[in-house]
């Protein structure tokens, strides 16, 4: 569980033995997982999963099985689809599917935003993409904007908010993006099985690993931040942010293994070094956010500069952030 040292002999004194940067970190950090569960297995996944280097057999086997679970099931989903078209008056298995009570943690989450004529989109979207066969959602009918099937995807993940949050005139571009995004991830199951990414060698799954973790903080990051401007719904990140913090062991484990399946879809997902960049922006994002919070709260000078209702003002376009700026210098000298 740890890293190996290195011996370097001396002459007319023995040897001296070199301790890799960060052991005392990684020590300490053993340390207070063996108080929460004193077994070697326990202490040395998580070891791992917080970025630590461990033995291969604290993770890589668990990736496996994990891999190869998902797999049998991925595989078995063609089967089914093929059984239930071929009576043509019968349910799809996407019908069937929304009929299906769910207690997944995910899905119970989803499917509830959705009433029933609507569930069957969101299944044959997931479906699709599960089974490497999307394209692209349906046409809309006359006078609408957007299909049935997009509309289910977007109200299920909560996406839809994102349209009403404006940031200098721009609102973030996820809702275009998703077509896309599904046509990668179905691209990249398309690839090879989640069971022979967990092969990879430890460098590329440690990179796979560092970039799911990045990605996770960046939205808890940027959920907060939202959350405090605009409201619980603000930036339609709601529902990740959620699955964020209340994800079982596994579900990290499983980011991985797709991470490492996305890399090889060309332009599917940023480099680790942008990820990484992102990831460290929204941290200090976060740490500016929280200090205009205990500013505004605790020192009578910026409680109105550092109010909601002021910086939301203030994010509308570079003349009001030049004002609110000019505000805020004012607030400091006491003017």
């Amino acid at each position: 569980m740890l890293p190996p040292v290195k011996q370097v002999a001396e002459a007319y004194r023995g040897s001296v033995v070199l301790y890799p940067s960060g052991t005392c970190a990684q020590i300490k950090a053993a340390q207070s997982l063996f108080l929460r569960k004193n077994r070697v297995d326990y202490v040395g996944l998580h070891l791992w999963r917080q970025g630590f280097a461990v033995a291969e057999r604290h993770w890589r086997p668990r990736l496996k099985r994990l891999g190869e679970w998902a797999d049998r099931t991925l595989k078995i989903l063609p089967w089914m689809v093929a059984r239930s078209d071929r009576d043509e008056d019968a349910e799809t298995l996407a019908d069937k599917a929304a009929h299906f009570p769910l207690d997944n943690f995910v899905f119970s989450r989803i499917v509830r935003r959705l009433d029933s004529s609507e569930l069957p989109m969101l299944f044959r979207v997931l479906i699709e993409t599960a089974t490497r066969t999307f394209e692209s959602f349906e046409t809309p009918v006359t006078g609408d904007t957007r299909s049935g099937d997009e509309t289910a995807i977007i109200k299920a993940f909560d996406l839809g908010e994102s349209e009403r949050l404006n940031i200098m005139g721009n609102s973030p571009q996820w809702l275009e993006e998703l077509p896309s995004v599904l046509q990668n991830l179905s691209s990249a199951l398309a690839l090879g099985t989640l069971a022979s990414a967990a092969d990879a060698p430890a460098t590329e799954i440690a990179q796979a690993r560092s970039d799911a973790a990045n990605v996770l903080e960046l939205v808890l990051a940027l959920f907060e931040v939202f959350q405090w401007v605009f409201g619980d719904k603000a930036g339609g990140i709601r529902l990740s942010a959620w699955i964020a913090r209340k994800a079982p062991d596994g579900f990290g484990d499983g980011i991985v293994l797709v991470m490492l399946r996305l890399r090889i879809v060309p332009g599917a997902i940023l480099s680790s070094e942008e990820i990484a960049a992102m990831a460290m922006e929204s941290r200090k994002m976060l740490c500016d956010v929280r200090e205009i919070q205990r500013l505004g709260r605790d020192d009578h000078r910026f409680k109105i500069v550092f109010s909601k209702k002021e910086i939301r003002a203030a994010l509308r376009d570079p003349i009001s952030v030049k004002r609110w700026i000019s505000a805020v210098e004012k607030a400091r000298n006491g003017l």
